[in-house]
């Protein structure tokens, strides 16, 4: 059985040593092309999160966007572009030409930024993020909730805007912050939305093994229904993976679980795959759809 995979979630860009790296192989990183290829990954949302580069933000998001650049079009692999935290958007000056290349973005990571509150904080959306989240709208960038505090995601899924969780898992299930209630499963597949459910082992509860990954998947399709549930990996953002995890070739094992747990293979296409794509237009618009 050959599932495809859309991964809506890695670290890997500014986790690389170089491009080349990515392009031939590098022990250095949880994902490149050659091992991608072999677990039947075809796209992947990279994130560039400069704002955790601190004082060095603005150059760690150059080299981002340089590597993205680069990487982008590589025969075999689909490599789509997301703004993980928008601070940088505040020191360019001309934005739109960023944005028109974004295909997601989070209006924050951790912390406060101009735009609103992220998890660590308790604050509410600021005008200029409401304003940048309709102009990220417009252009057709998706709205990423998953580093967003509960006052600000609130306030953002009450503007009735489509969002998605790139990397978010179940609260019910692990009562970090980062997760989310069920509640907002439901109004973020209301609004027509997917959440892609991750494999840090902080956000999937103690021992967590592929097992674990596959009851947080479960447990988001049973409130949000299986149309609204993905994989947002987060690989090359944790150090640390599940038991039994060590790279991204662990897919085609981690679909036979699911088989054996009772998956129908309709239901692994959707959630491995065809749900980002229906969500997230630059990926509809090269890939087809499902």
């Amino acid at each position: 059985m050959t599932i495809h995979v859309f991964d809506g979630h890695v670290d890997t860009l500014l986790a690389l040593r170089n491009t080349d790296d990515f392009i031939t192989g590098s022990a250095s990183t949880q994902l490149d092309m050659p091992r991608a290829r072999e677990a039947g990954v075809l796209t992947l949302v990279t994130a560039v999160c400069a704002e955790a580069a601190a004082e060095n933000m603005m150059k760690a998001f150059a080299i981002g966007l340089d590597r993205f650049g680069i990487l982008q079009g590589k025969d075999g692999l689909e490599i789509l572009l997301m703004l993980e935290g928008c601070e940088p958007l505040e020191h360019v000056e001309d934005r739109s030409s960023i944005i028109e290349n974004l295909a997601v973005a989070s209006l924050t990571w951790n912390g406060e930024n101009a735009f609103g509150g992220g998890i660590g904080s308790d604050k509410c959306l600021t005008e200029k993020g409401i304003v940048l989240a309709k102009e990220l709208h417009r252009n057709g960038v998706v709205l990423d909730v998953s580093h967003l505090c509960d006052r600000s995601r609130e306030q953002l899924l009450d503007t009735g805007l489509p969002v998605v969780a790139t990397h978010c898992n179940c609260r019910a299930l692990c009562s970090d912050q980062r997760n989310l209630p069920d509640i907002d499963l439901k109004r973020i597949a209301e609004l027509g939305g997917v959440t892609g459910i991750t494999l840090v082992p902080d956000f999937l509860g103690p021992s967590a093994d592929m097992n674990t990954v596959a009851d947080h998947l479960e447990h988001a399709m049973v409130v949000a229904g299986d149309m609204h549930v993905g994989i947002g990996s987060d690989l090359d953002g944790t150090r640390d993976l599940p038991e039994g995890i060590h790279d991204c070739t662990f897919w085609p094992e981690f679909f036979e679980l699911l088989l054996i747990r009772g998956w129908k293979d309709s239901t692994i296409r959707r959630v491995a795959d065809s749900n980002w794509r229906r969500v997230i237009p630059s990926a509809v618009q090269n890939n087809g759809g499902d």
